[in-house]
């Protein structure tokens, strides 16, 4: 920002983004990342992609308010990383249990993904109960990670200064850009040969 680098701030706001959701993941914080060690194998996936896919669109509220400038930026880091951790034993220890308790011919169905894909995933009745017996987890995660990247892009852009966004973004030549591009989708469309 302090460079008014317009690919550089849309590229290191998208790493910053990308790494600090990620810290929201409890079991990006343990060794046992996928159950490999506790015999639940998909258990990432199943946190991290089938409660959300499954949930966000319809039951999550992603609006958590205006961002915060954070001031102690080390602390504040290391906080994300260890409640995520706090919350491990519960994310392997509940699907556990379940598991054991749960008929084991319903827990894995194959689901359709994308046209002609078909993915082995949770069973939406058992992630429907997981997602229960996780008691909001996953969603919390998800509106803690919203507001700690709200919070890291609004304290860089305190920290350059405050500089005009708007400017940057309309003194790049975005609209040059946006030319040449158009005129690429139209030349793939109409399949004529191009070079650049």
């Amino acid at each position: 920002m302090l460079e008014e680098n317009l690919d550089k701030i849309l590229r290191i706001s998208a790493d910053m983004g990308h790494y600090i959701g990620d810290a929201h993941v409890p079991l990006h914080t343990t060794s046992n990342y996928n159950g490999q060690q506790t015999d639940q194998l998909g258990i990432h996936a199943f946190w991290e992609t089938r409660i959300p896919e499954m949930f966000a669109d319809e039951e999550y509220d992603f609006l958590v308010g205006q961002s915060d400038y954070i001031y102690k930026p080390v602390e504040h880091y290391w906080n994300i990383v260890n409640k995520s951790h706090s919350l491990v034993e519960d994310v392997l220890g509940i699907e556990k249990l379940l598991s054991q308790n749960y008929p084991e011919d319903q827990q894995d169905c194959f689901v359709e993904r994308g046209e002609g894909y078909i993915q082995k995933m949770a069973c939406e009745e058992y992630a429907k109960l997981y997602n229960e017996k996780l008691n909001g987890q996953v969603e919390a995660r998800f509106r803690d990670a919203i507001k700690a990247v709200g919070d890291a892009w609004y304290t860089a852009w305190v920290d350059a200064g405050e500089p005009d966004l708007e400017e940057i973004f309309d003194n790049r030549e975005i609209k040059k850009d946006l030319k040449e591009r158009e005129k690429l989708k139209k030349d793939i469309l109409t399949k004529k040969i191009i070079g650049r």
